[in-house]
């Protein structure tokens, strides 16, 4: 097992949606390495398969840096940008703690609930594409419909005024900066977003409604959930579902591969699989969540140690040859698909059938209120957002 001298600042290359090739060699090759973060931290990147799902599931590595007296196994803080106190439980917890409040979290999370949000999330995408092509050709897809959609829709499911959104852009934008982690702007926007969400918490008290939040007041009649969980797992929806770069990621790749776009076009059946495909396909940014070690982990052919932090990436291990044949290869007809994307373990994304169900309808949306749907310049021409986590494409003309 060895360690760098010289650890290289990563990422390797700006992203302009492509993982580097030399970055996919080295999933099966090299899977774990220490680099360089933008905030200047050293950690160890892991991309091979089954070493990413180590990271995301083994308790001994947990997500932000534990306080020193927690470094010993204990139940550890959350991400850095979503601070807890006292025995406030968090989904970003481990063990007992985090199931806990997992199961609660889930009761209001069903999937006959996700469900029940189709029609609605149908008629915001209808209502956008109407006024993509009342605009005409050049329309942008990103400001037109990937930004607003999922806002929009995460308004919707927790029971948010849409009033609010441009306040909620700022914050999620401090939240999402590539620089976020133990920046005093972050933090700063991560307690406003508490305050405000606490206010939510007092009016869906006094006036419930059919949303996540009441959902969760309503479990404190017969369950222990406190307040500032309640708020923990607002935090947690907004912060993962305000975005869905997948939607102009999953158009990229299928304008790239237009033999696949083809046969999605002949056979709409084949949108749950295309769906998969682009989740496990494409790459929205070359960063990940930043987690610690709690103990000593030999993972990769490399000795991790405790206090280390360590960055998985999972659309990395989405390439992995040996867990998916041909796995630079974009087929919407892909059968076994175990992609990575949502997490893994007791982490998994609680709120992944959102996610696929906003996927859905928007690829399916777009392509047939547009048939002849195109970009309209070169894909290798599409600005990439550069200052976030989740990068994203910042302006995607299309042209039909």
């Amino acid at each position: 097992m060895g360690i760098d001298q010289q650890p290289r600042s990563y990422p390797f290359e700006v992203f302009q949606g492509e993982l580097p090739d030399e970055l996919l060699d080295m999933v099966e090759h090299r899977p774990v390495s220490r680099v360089v973060l933008p905030d200047g931290r050293v950690a160890w990147l892991v991309l091979g398969f089954p070493e990413v799902q180590v990271v995301l599931s083994d308790a001994r590595f947990v997500r932000g840096t534990p306080p020193p007296e927690k470094a010993s196994g204990e139940t550890p803080e959350g991400a850095a940008a979503c601070p807890v106190t006292g025995r406030t439980r968090e989904l970003s917890m481990n063990g007992t703690d985090h199931t806990s409040l997992r199961r609660l979290a889930s009761r209001a999370f069903t999937a006959r609930r996700i469900e029940s949000y189709r029609p609605r999330v149908q008629q915001i995408a209808d209502e956008l594409v109407e006024a993509m092509a009342a605009t005409g050709p050049g329309a942008d897809l990103i400001s037109g419909f990937v930004a607003p959609l999922p806002a929009l829709v995460i308004y919707e499911v927790l029971g948010v005024p849409a009033a609010d959104r441009g306040r909620f852009d700022a914050w999620i934008a401090e939240i999402n900066s590539i620089t976020a982690y133990g920046n005093p702007d972050s933090a700063r926007a991560v307690a406003e977003l508490r305050d405000y969400l606490a206010g939510r918490l007092e009016v869906k008290r006094a006036d419930p409604g059919d949303d996540l939040i009441s959902a969760w007041l309503a479990e404190q009649q017969t369950a222990t959930l406190t307040d500032e969980e309640i708020i923990g797992l607002c935090l947690g929806v907004l912060i993962g579902g305000r975005e869905i770069n997948s939607i102009s990621a999953g158009m990229r790749a299928l304008f790239l591969h237009p033999e696949q776009l083809a046969k999605l076009r002949a056979d709409p059946a084949l949108l749950p699989g295309a769906v998969e495909e682009i989740l496990r396909y494409t790459s929205v940014s070359s960063m990940f969540l930043v987690q610690t070690a709690l103990a000593d982990v030999a993972l990769g052919g490399e000795l991790i140690r405790a206090g280390d932090a360590v960055m998985a990436l999972p659309w990395a291990a989405n390439r992995h040859g040996e867990f998916f044949p041909e796995p630079g290869v974009f087929d919407i007809t892909r059968v076994h698909n175990p992609h990575l994307t949502f997490g893994h373990g007791p982490h998994f994304c609680l709120g992944a059938a959102l996610g696929r169900l906003e996927l859905e309808i928007a690829i399916g949306t777009l392509l047939r209120r547009f048939p002849g749907l195109d970009s309209a310049v070169p894909i290798d021409r599409l600005p990439w957002r550069q200052e976030r986590i989740n990068c994203g494409i910042r302006e995607f003309p299309l042209t039909w």
